[in-house]
């Protein structure tokens, strides 16, 4: 007769039980440091896929970013950020767009054929009603298609509900870390409380929410945690598992970057406990050059069903189309 390791055996049941959405942090943490052997790593990416088929199927959407529709107006950037970069040319990477640029890059996506087109910016506190009004409602004069948003806890009551008459979903407001002590450290000028608190306006107001989670801040059973507290926000419809990797020139330069293998069982296991939602990896930016190779891997892990395929910065535009198209048509997707 053959004895199951007793570590084998847990991962199993853990397995079992999360096949069907039950996924709390104890079988959460056992299905994480399990499927650090390749084999059970195999065997959660092939059970999130499984789930990610059954509930979503294998349709994929593209869609845009468009990077900085408003300035990050945070006391302390974030020590991770390349706006912290003490380099011109990397801080540089995250100047705003004008008004102008903005409507000349929704056109531009708009011309690459994309599903929807995601308006991303920095924090201001003090609020961005007055200039996101004036973006969405010059966006509106021409075209009428999905809008996503990403600019933290920096809008009123008022103007969410305004975005949700105009179409404009998911509000993504990212905690990143859930854990006060880490978020603190890794983000002195910004404020959990405050996102926790907007995101809880989003829900009250009816609209859906987008979320982010980085690998690399804190410890595993902090970030699941942070996966898992998308639990306490029922409207939330995205989220996307980050990686850190150090940008030159910030604070956290020479921090060893977090493992691309620990974002796609963070990502696995997000499938498993949210069978519905938008889910991947938020690495197409122009500080992460791995970002495209994570396509196919992110898919096999139970990623998708919206992948970001064209991005505008400032003094960049990038269209990932067609590789993403071939990366993921070799997995069987048929991608809108």
């Amino acid at each position: 007769m053959t004895t199951v390791p007793a570590g084998d055996r847990s991962f199993h049941d853990a397995l079992r039980r999360a096949r069907d959405a039950d996924v709390d942090l104890e079988s959460a943490l056992t299905l994480f440091r399990g499927a650090a052997r390749p084999e059970r790593a195999r065997r959660l990416f092939r059970a999130a896929a499984e789930v990610r088929d059954r509930t979503l199927g294998r349709k994929l959407t593209l869609t845009a970013h468009l990077h900085m529709v408003t300035r990050c107006e945070l006391s302390a950037s974030c020590n991770y950020c390349s706006l912290s970069s003490t380099i011109p040319s990397v801080s540089d990477e995250r100047s705003p767009l004008t008004l102008r640029e903005t409507l000349e890059g929704v056109r531009f996506a708009l011309a690459k054929g994309v599903g929807s087109v995601v308006l991303v910016g920095g924090t201001d506190f003090d609020g961005s009603d007055e200039l996101l009004r004036k973006i969405v409602t010059r966006i509106r004069e021409f075209t009428d298609l999905p809008l996503g948003l990403d600019i933290g806890p920096s809008l009123s009551e008022r103007t969410v509900r305004w975005l949700g008459r105009q179409n404009v979903s998911p509000i993504y407001c990212s905690m990143e870390t859930i854990d006060e002590a880490v978020f603190a450290d890794a983000k002195p000028g910004d404020d959990l409380a405050a996102r926790l608190r907007f995101m809880g306006l989003v829900e009250r107001c009816g609209g859906h929410l987008g979320n982010i989670v980085m690998n690399g801040l804190g410890t595993p059973e902090s970030q699941l945690k942070t996966v898992l507290a998308s639990r306490r926000f029922p409207h939330t419809t995205h989220l996307h598992i980050s990686t850190f990797h150090p940008v030159p020139g910030t604070p956290w330069a020479h921090r060893r970057p977090a493992s691309l293998a620990t974002s796609l069982r963070l990502l696995a296991i997000a499938r498993l406990a949210f069978p519905r939602l938008e889910l991947g990896l938020a690495e197409v930016g122009v500080e992460n050059p791995r970002g495209l190779a994570s396509v196919a891997s992110q898919l096999s892990a139970g990623g998708g069903n919206t992948l970001a395929a064209v991005l505008v910065y400032k003094r960049l535009r990038i269209d990932h189309r067609e590789r993403i198209r071939d990366q993921a048509r070799s997995l069987r997707f048929e991608v809108a």
